[in-house]
Formats: C-alpha cells, sequence, structure tokens
C-alpha cells in the first residue's frame, strides 16, 4: 500500500509562562528594598558633602618640625572623614627622621589631629671629620643638639651620613654609661669614646688609658676586673697603657 505522505500538524508544545507578579507582591518587593537604596543614597551624600570633610588638622607635639609642613605631608585636608587614608599618611610622616612616632585621630565632623613624638638628640657620631646628632636609637637627625652632657663617639674613616642613617645604638648605650660611671668606679673622667666595627667602644680616659669593653654584656663584671686589676697594678708601680675585657677572665693590658 502506498505511504501516506501528507503532511500532519506536528503537535505544539507547551511552553510555561512565567505568572506575573501581583502588584501586591511588586509594592512589598519595592517596600524591602527601599532602606537599602536610602541608605546607599545617604552614604554617598555623606561622602560628597563638605560637611563631613577635613576642614581643620591641628598638630600635637612637634617642637622643632614646622606644623604646617606636617600638616601638608598628611594630605588630608579636604578628605572625607569617613574614608580617610589614616595608615597612609601615618607611613608618611614617620618617614621624616626626626619623627620616632605618629598617629592620627579623628574629632568629628571635620576636624583631624596628628600626634607625633619627635626623636630627642642624645649624643654626637663623629666619622669622616664631622659630628653628627643622633638619637638613643642610633637614627641621625637633621637638627638639634643634645642637652647636657652628651657623649661623643668616634668612628675612624670616612663614612658620610645623612638624616635618617643609622648607628650602632648598643654603642651608644654603652658610651653613655660609661661616661656617666667612668668618675665613680675609676676616678677618671673621659677624655674619648671610639667605636671600630668588629670591636665596640673604647673609653681613653684622662690620664690617657684605653679600656676596650667591646658591648655591654657583663658590664658590672667588666667594671669590677678593671678597679682589681688597676688596683694590683698600681701596687707594683706599673701604669697600663691599655686594657681589654671584652673576653671575660682572658684580661689583657699593656
Amino acid at each position: 500500500m502506498p505511504k501516506d505522505r501528507s503532511p500532519r500538524r506536528r503537535p505544539e508544545r507547551k511552553t510555561t509562562q512565567p505568572a506575573p507578579i501581583r502588584r501586591g507582591v511588586r509594592w512589598r518587593l519595592f517596600l524591602a528594598l527601599l532602606p537599602l537604596v536610602l541608605v546607599a543614597a545617604g552614604t554617598f551624600t555623606l561622602l560628597r558633602s563638605p560637611w563631613l570633610t577635613v576642614q581643620e588638622i591641628r598638630i600635637a607635639g612637634a617642637e622643632t618640625l614646622d606644623a604646617a609642613g606636617l600638616a601638608e605631608l598628611s594630605d588630608l585636608q579636604g578628605r572625607s572623614m569617613l574614608s580617610l587614608p589614616v595608615d597612609e599618611a601615618t607611613e608618611r610622616l614617620q618617614a621624616l627622621p626626626q619623627v620616632r612616632t605618629a598617629s592620627i585621630s579623628r574629632e568629628w565632623p571635620q576636624t583631624v589631629t596628628i600626634h607625633v613624638e619627635e626623636r630627642v638628640p642624645f649624643a654626637f657620631w663623629s666619622t669622616g671629620n664631622r659630628d653628627y646628632v643622633v638619637d638613643a636609637d642610633g637614627v641621625v637627625l637633621a637638627a638639634g643638639v643634645p642637652s647636657g652632657p652628651a657623649p661623643r663617639i668616634v668612628e675612624p674613616g670616612d663614612r658620610i651620613l645623612a638624616a635618617g642613617d643609622r648607628v650602632h645604638p648598643d654603642a651608644l648605650t654603652l658610651a653613655d654609661r660609661i661616661m656617666r660611671e667612668s668618675p665613680r668606679f675609676l676616678g677618671q673622667s673621659i677624655r674619648e669614646l671610639e667605636y671600630r666595627a668588629g670591636i665596640g667602644v673604647t673609653a681613653v680616659f684622662t690620664n690617657n688609658l684605653r679600656v676596650t669593653f667591646g658591648d655591654e654584656r657583663s658590664y658590672e663584671y667588666k667594671v669590677a676586673v678593671l678597679a682589681k686589676l688597676l688596683d694590683q697594678l698600681s701596687l707594683q708601680g706599673y701604669a697600663p697603657r691599655s686594657v681589654d675585657l671584652r673576653f671575660g677572665e682572658r684580661v689583657t693590658y699593656e
């Protein structure tokens, strides 16, 4: 039998149409989103509003540093109080050789206070035929002088230092201690203090005796050994020119 080639109507596919959102549902959705929209708009407005931007920068703790220069370096003027780049500003301020620490606080709605702790001149470090002022941490300062008697440490060589460079802080501490205590334990004042890498601190007293302490380890023991040694040599009628205290009981002298 001949095949039936007449076109046949294919069955139509059923498609699912999304159910229309009812007006009540739309209204509830709008009310739910409205607070979020208002918060976002309010936040944007506050960020842009001059009412919450930095209009005044106060400087606290600056004695030798220029307050206007610190405020300008912070780059906070006109910034939003809500998105203040505190970390970046603090980093720039603490990069100054004269600044030991810096912190920033907000005083709403338009004021910022920068608190700085300046480095205090502690001693003189002499090298390359030039005296540099350093603080107790060994940081070379751009200005200032120590108040009162201060140690002066001579480092042989022609090294050139710049503000912000560092010298050996432990040598500074030891040199200061020797200078203050030598009249008591030796009856002599300091004429000069020297520092050499690999050797440490050597004190030259007013009687020209050179004593190499090295570092501050076992300082009291070294002082006691030195006093005993000098007493013994004095009884023998011998005045040493130099004493080396760096190696514990193995004290050498000339």
